[in-house]
């Protein structure tokens, strides 16, 4: 009579499905993490610059409801103050950004043209600008850069990036980053009076 013992099953070679999803949301947020790093911090950087005139362009305007088949250049607004953003949809400093910058135009905005530029980066097209300006229900305009050449004309190198420019056309101050209401406010004020 041989006595052996009941044989334990053996796991198969494959990795388990409760495995799988762990190792998915570690590559998450991984991935989230190296995201998070690669965008500018807060609190913004400020440059105070040496007048230069703002490069012109002319972009198409897009709303809520996407691309409206209208254009609109810097230049046409000369004799006014006006605050430019540069922004992508999905980018988490933008969005934090959002309502602040509409409180700025509520307060603002009979005074100071408000004027944001959308870019293309990561895949991001007309209609998710147009999503944006929807979900953060923004009441300014919104242009759409689909080459990126306006970004390029002014070096952005991440966003947001905001230029406060004087009614001369040239550019009296830069911001990178999260910017407090407080700053762009006073800044705002000084140039508006």
């Amino acid at each position: 009579m041989s006595t052996s013992k009941p044989r334990k099953k053996q796991r198969g070679k494959g990795i388990s499905r409760g495995e799988k999803i762990v190792g998915l949301v570690v590559v998450i947020v991984v991935v989230w993490a190296a995201y998070s790093l690669s965008q500018p911090s807060s609190p913004a950087t400020t440059t105070t610059t040496s007048a230069s005139g703002a490069p012109d362009f002319t972009l198409p305007i897009v709303d809520a409801n996407g691309l409206t088949g209208q254009k609109v250049s810097l230049s046409s607004f000369r004799g006014k103050v006006v605050l430019l953003e540069f922004m992508e949809p999905w980018c988490s400093h933008c969005q934090t950004m959002a309502p602040v910058l509409e409180n700025l135009y509520q307060q603002y905005g009979s005074n100071v043209v408000f004027l944001t530029v959308a870019g293309p980066w990561n895949g991001a097209k007309a209609s998710d600008a147009a999503s944006f300006i929807s979900g953060y229900h923004s009441s300014w305009v919104y242009l759409y850069d689909s080459s990126g050449t306006t970004f390029t004309a002014y070096n952005v190198q991440a966003t947001p990036t905001f230029f406060l420019i004087d009614k001369n056309g040239q550019i009296v101050r830069t911001y990178q980053g999260e910017v407090a209401a407080e700053t762009l406010a006073a800044d705002i004020a000084r140039l508006s009076s």
